[in-house]
């Protein structure tokens, strides 16, 4: 059985999906990217947290909010990313603007600056502990959100990518 992976930000994939170049898609959830045809199965939830390493030690045991992190140069994932849409609309809930200092496309570069001190990263929490960075307590509660296995309803899935999800999805919430 021949297998290929495609890496693309989770709205990229659900698109990948919709057009039929993919049998299935592991994506971040919620995502706009999704349409009614598809089945969505929940593999591990997490939340997303703040984190940052000891260029922000005064912040460090106290409970912040979003309003005082509008002052820290933030590092997040780019905008077209269902993080970046989910972070942008908790800043907008609460009538704030988000401007983020770095937008990039990896979960582990942005680990790598905020060790480095260039500013206060937005990361899930299933990527903790990592080296040279501590997580920042934030007064508004974020929802959790999920990594998902998604495959649309209105095809039939072949017999090995059948065996892949049914692989993928014994690995829930471990």
């Amino acid at each position: 059985v021949h297998i290929k992976v495609t890496n693309q930000t989770s709205i990229a994939c659900a698109k990948l999906l919709e057009s039929g170049q993919v049998d299935f898609a592991i994506a971040n959830y919620p995502n706009s990217g999704l349409s009614n045809t598809q089945n969505v199965r929940i593999i591990r939830e997490f939340k997303d947290v703040f984190v940052a390493n000891d260029e922000y030690k005064e912040l460090r045991g106290k409970t912040i909010s979003l309003k005082d992190l509008r002052h820290f140069p933030i590092l997040m994932l780019d905008r077209k990313s269902t993080t970046s849409e989910f972070l942008h609309s908790m800043f907008q809930r609460h009538q704030l603007d988000l401007v983020p200092e770095i937008e990039l496309s990896s979960n582990d570069l942005l680990l790598d600056l905020a060790a480095i001190g260039l500013g206060i990263a937005f990361v899930p929490d299933v990527l903790l502990p990592a080296p040279g960075i501590e997580r920042l307590h934030l007064r508004e509660g974020l929802p959790e959100r999920a990594v998902c296995l998604i495959r649309r309803t209105d095809r039939p899935r072949s017999v090995a990518a059948a065996a892949l999800e049914t692989m993928l999805l014994s690995l829930q919430n471990k």
